[in-house]
């Protein structure tokens, strides 16, 4: 009896299927590992670089974005001004770490509406300090310029 070659080759596909089925597995098996482990590392790199806060809880200003929380602070600056009777020279947008909100301000008036202004607006809440500042006199008063900063 003549075996056909279609059987020949069935058999030995069958043959070779059984051999390699092992290898195969296990290369499977590491091919599943390898895209846990990349999904895994995919959803670790969309976390937020910083997973504590800043501050505790009610010190941080809440706002949406960066531009929201600059909007506060000058906010704040521009009311606090307005109480005091102080000027407002300058307030520009500046750079500053992700999760923080910075400004560069420069305000003049008598020492002491200067000073109080200083002093209210770190006091109050939420959280804002003056990262660099500096006074020097001017005609009819002082000149304070600093850095703003608050978290957001």
């Amino acid at each position: 009896m003549k075996i056909p070659p279609l059987a020949l080759g069935a058999g030995a596909g069958l043959l070779v299927l059984a051999l390699l089925s092992p290898m195969t597995g296990r290369a499977l098996g590491e091919l599943a590992a390898a895209r846990a482990d990349r999904t895994q590392l995919a959803a670790a790199a969309a976390l937020p670089k910083r997973r504590t806060p800043l501050v505790a809880a009610g010190l941080a200003l809440a706002a949406p974005d960066t531009a929201a929380a600059r909007a506060a602070m000058m906010a704040r600056l521009q009311r606090l001004a307005r109480a005091g009777g102080v000027l407002v020279e300058e307030t520009e947008a500046i750079e500053a770490p992700e999760g923080l909100a910075a400004l560069r301000i420069r305000v003049s008036g008598a020492e002491k509406a200067v000073l109080a202004l200083a002093d209210a607006f770190e006091r109050e809440q939420p959280l804002m300090r003056f990262r660099r500042w500096s006074i020097e006199p001017v005609a009819g008063g002082v000149r304070l310029a600093a850095e703003a900063v608050a978290v957001q």
